[in-house]
């Protein structure tokens, strides 16, 4: 990779995303030689646009329907500022390229000019003025955004509008046209002063909230873990209970609350029929046979729920123990909580090179004018490949920072489930000496064989987008095409989740990576229903943990931006809406959950799988805490292997 990313930034040339192209094809800000079909054409001189580095749209008739049909744009040394309130002087206008205007005038300036104005003919100025060309009036001044002229509309500007002459255009339409291109950056403009104003919310309900609120779950959880698993187990089953006797209740199993109405009376209409006719409406059967057919459903829901619960009771109890313990094993360490920061600012860096190759390379290509005036960027083959390889070390690179990720907190992790009466002192730093000097072949491998997976899904992806016009015609192709994506998406998941287990088996243990992940499987097998019962209570926990903390930050969040300071219309920290700063704190905080909660799942399965390994020796568990052996109704007293 890096010496793909050597050769794209020796070889690409970045002001292919620095400048605009104008509507001829040639880039703003540089010398470019002319195209084959242009040089054919006589009197054309190649363009030295070095100096004329900002791209104008000149013509506001197009601003509106830009988006679907290129607008006509020409390249100049500085956006315009000059608008017709000020005169109708040649500074007020912009006019097409003099050579391809069409027009003539006394004295030809050259090819590419812009600003002839005054060189027009009185009919020519008029004919510009009422927005027929060549030239276009500036209503608004306009300031370089990225290289290009945005237009910048105020009421003053609009006032002065409306009392200058335009010709023929209303002063209505002319703003309608400037609003489809300024509306919008002005919206933005504000939602980010916003976000500069409640910068102060930002930091204390999203930083500095999802930090404290993320560790107060997990001290919570700590104290309080067992409790809630047992109230969600048996909510859970009084929430199937009552469901069945409700519908055993409509069904008219139980009680007499049977769905229907039975009533009867007569009515007599001497004027239409004459005689008295009786009426009658009758039990609803069919709803009533619904809700029976529903009732047995739902009891026999009921009874494997409880049936299942009863068998679980066992494995619930190791399952709130490893809970427990996880929450013990972070609370003698507490620096792992920032163990994802090494990755994320691996993340970080990385990302930030992959995309700054990756925006080289695509501007390594060659510029070519097709027949009907289009400017692409062609690539060579050896482009083509480069990028396929840039592309498949992004995916490799990033699993193998995961991998790393998980073998810092799981070694650590690990070493208070078998060392805890002599744990080192630093169990942070030996797990990532150990990880970096003696693990790295492991991440390296495990890495490949889910960026292999994820680079065949990239593939498949392409050749789905390319192919749905076959695919509509054809529903088989649609259905395999579907089939096989999914499978490679299934593919991938099982990949990771053995990965995981591998690497923490690599970590506790120091086997290889193959022996790890062939181990991990038949632990996993091994202890099915005890890790699902784990892997279960353990989600649901976290999850809350995750909505818990983002949902009290996002409250917080809104009962700040509802401060005087900022619904004051006269105070300098004035929001115009409190919408976006609350979504970035709850965004901020909902990340910030997530990583530290990702910890702690980190350490509940490390937990669990040395407590499957320990289990797996001869006469096990001999390490296991003093928690787990309680949950198991085993002494506590410490045996090693073959006492």
């Amino acid at each position: 990779m890096f010496i793909i990313g050597g050769t794209a930034l020796s070889q690409g040339d970045p002001n292919l995303l620095t400048y605009g192209f104008d509507f001829h094809g040639y880039l703003c800000g540089t010398k470019p030689d002319l195209y084959a079909q242009d040089a054919n054409a006589t009197g054309i001189t190649a363009p030295d646009f070095s100096k004329r580095e900002v791209l104008h749209y000149f013509n506001p008739m197009q601003y509106s329907t830009m988006t679907l049909i290129p607008a006509n744009s020409v390249c100049l040394e500085a956006c315009p500022t000059t608008t017709i309130a000020s005169g109708l002087v040649k500074a007020a206008f912009t006019c097409d390229y003099y050579g391809t205007s069409g027009v003539t005038v006394s004295s030809p300036p050259d090819f590419w000019a812009t600003d002839y104005y005054d060189k027009l003919s009185a009919l020519q100025q008029l004919n510009s003025l009422a927005m027929a060309g060549p030239c276009y009036p500036n209503f608004v001044p306009y300031t370089p955004v990225m290289n290009r002229c945005v237009p910048t509309v105020t009421e003053e500007q609009l006032l002065l509008l409306a009392s200058a002459n335009t010709g023929n255009t209303s002063t209505g339409d002319i703003t309608y046209m400037l609003a489809s291109m300024s509306g919008d950056s002005d919206k933005i403009q504000e939602y980010l002063e916003d976000l500069l104003k409640a910068w102060m919310v930002i930091v204390l309900c999203g930083f500095l909230g999802g930090l404290v609120f993320s560790i107060v779950w997990m001290t919570f959880l700590r104290y309080f873990a067992g409790c809630m698993a047992w109230v969600t187990v048996i909510s859970f089953n009084v929430i199937l209970i009552a469901l069945t006797l409700y519908c055993a209740l409509k069904a008219g199993l139980v009680g007499a609350d049977e769905v229907g109405i039975s009533n009867s009376g007569t009515s007599s209409n001497t004027t239409l029929i004459g005689n008295t006719t009786s009426w009658s409406i009758g039990e609803d059967t069919e709803n009533a046979e619904t809700f029976e057919y529903v009732t047995y459903l739902m009891a026999a829901i009921t009874g494997i729920a409880l049936l299942f619960t009863l068998l679980m009771i066992r494995r619930l109890m190791i399952a709130i123990a490893v809970l427990k313990v996880a929450s013990q094993a972070i609370a003698a360490m507490p620096l792992i909580l920032f163990s994802p920061v090494i990755p994320f600012v691996l993340n970080v860096v990385f990302f930030g090179w992959a995309c700054l190759v990756a925006v080289y390379l695509y501007a390594c290509g060659e510029l070519k004018k097709d027949a009907a005036g289009n400017v692409s960027i062609s690539w060579d083959e050896t482009l083509q490949y480069m990028s396929l390889y840039h592309l498949f070390g992004i995916f490799w690179t990033t699993q193998f920072i995961v991998g790393l990720g998980v073998m810092f907190t799981a070694g650590a992790i690990a070493a208070y489930y078998w060392q805890r009466e002599s744990m080192p002192k630093s169990p942070i730093k030996r797990s990532i000496h150990r990880a970096v000097r003696y693990h790295v072949g492991s991440i390296a491998l495990g890495s490949f064989i889910v960026a292999v997976v994820q680079f065949i899904r990239a593939v498949l992806e392409y050749i789905d987008r390319k192919t749905k016009k076959m695919q509509e015609g054809n529903p088989i192709l649609k259905y395999v095409m579907c089939c096989v994506k999914y499978c490679m998406w299934y593919l991938e998941k099982v990949l990771k989740y053995i990965n995981r287990n591998a690497y923490i088996l690599v970590a506790v243990k120091g086997y290889s990576y193959c022996y790890s992940a062939i181990h991990a499987i038949k632990l996993l097998i091994m202890n099915m229903a005890r890790i699902a019962v784990i892997n279960t209570v353990g989600d649901f926990l976290t999850w809350l943990g995750k909505i818990v903390v983002t949902g009290i930050c996002g409250v917080l969040a809104f009962l700040m931006c509802d401060m005087d300071q900022y619904t004051d219309p006269d105070s300098a920290n004035y929001l115009t809406s409190p919408i976006l700063p609350v979504i970035v704190t709850v965004f901020i905080a909902y990340q910030e959950a997530d990583i530290f909660m990702g910890v702690y799942e980190m350490a509940v399965d490390t937990i669990m799988l040395s407590f499957c390994e320990d289990c797996n020796t001869s006469g096990g568990p001999h390490y296991a805490p003093p928690l787990l052996m309680s949950a198991l109704g085993k002494s506590t007293k410490k045996t090693k292997p073959g006492e």
